[in-house]
Formats: C-alpha cells, sequence, structure tokens
C-alpha cells in the first residue's frame, strides 16, 4: 500500500478508475515511432499474420514478428512490478502475454461490443499518438449489478 500511494503522490501514475484502472507513461516518443516503423514494415512485407482476436480484424500479435523478447522484458521490468503493487491478487505472479496491436480507421472493425478480456492484468499502449475520439469506454465488474454500466471513458494519449 505505500509503494501504490508514494507512486500515486508523486504523479508517476494516475488513478483513473477507482483502483481499477491506472494511466502512466512507459515509452517515449522516439520509442514508439520506432515500433509504428517496425509494424509498418511488416504490414509492408505483405506476410500473413492472424488475427489478434475474433473482434479486431486489424492487427498483428506481437510475438508473430520477432517481437516477444521485447514484450517478455517489458512484462518483467514494468508490467510485472507495477502489476503486483496496483493488483497484489491477480497481478503477483505474471507468467504469460498475449500482446498485439490493433489498428482503428473509419470504416474498419466499426463494431466493438462491450467486452470482459481474458486476463488477469490488461496493459493497453497508444503508440499511435495523440487524438481525440474514440475513448477506452469502462464499465461495471463482471458478475456484479453495474455490469454493462458505463463508469468512465479514458482518451488515450501518446
Amino acid at each position: 500500500a505505500e509503494a501504490r500511494r508514494a507512486l500515486l503522490d508523486a504523479g508517476v501514475v494516475a488513478e483513473v478508475l477507482d483502483g481499477q484502472v491506472y494511466s502512466f507513461r512507459v515509452f517515449t516518443e522516439e520509442f514508439c515511432e520506432m515500433l509504428m516503423k517496425e509494424i509498418h514494415h511488416f504490414y509492408g512485407s505483405k506476410l500473413p499474420a492472424r488475427r489478434p482476436n475474433s473482434m479486431n480484424n486489424y492487427g498483428i500479435i506481437l510475438n508473430d514478428i520477432g517481437l516477444e523478447t521485447l514484450v517478455f522484458a517489458l512484462q518483467d521490468a514494468v508490467i510485472q512490478p507495477l502489476a503486483a503493487i496496483f493488483f497484489p491478487e491477480e497481478g503477483g505472479e505474471l507468467e504469460s502475454h498475449h500482446s498485439f496491436t490493433i489498428r482503428y480507421r473509419g470504416g474498419e472493425d466499426t463494431h466493438l461490443d462491450v467486452h470482459t478480456d481474458d486476463s488477469d492484468i490488461t496493459f493497453n499502449v497508444n503508440i499511435f499518438g495523440d487524438y481525440t475520439g474514440a475513448p477506452l469506454v469502462f464499465c461495471g465488474i463482471n458478475g456484479e449489478p453495474d455490469h454493462r454500466q458505463f463508469k468512465t471513458a479514458y482518451q488515450h494519449r501518446l
């Protein structure tokens, strides 16, 4: 609890939704640009790509394009320590990941329904830049009376 309070008080992490959703800066602009270039290079290669899930038709699984080592390093150095602090029960020991990109454009994946991620911890990162519209919407907890009821909307920033 002390580490959690220290990160919040120092402004390193911001609480978005009552002990459930947090926001913090994780990558530099330069790193985001390099990662986007890798993703664009993969798209330009025309190599086949498995889609990340049943809802998103546009995106790639990072392990499939050679980024598994990078994602595990991110998990070990950043996600695991923060997950253990903010979600001690669910995030105490992260052993795997399903890391992928999604792409949103007009006319693509036009209806993404309310859903619950099949994960202990969900870590969303915007690597594309600041934009407006299409916020990430959070609803009540699955199995609770407020399930599927709007709680807050978060506008991703780079």
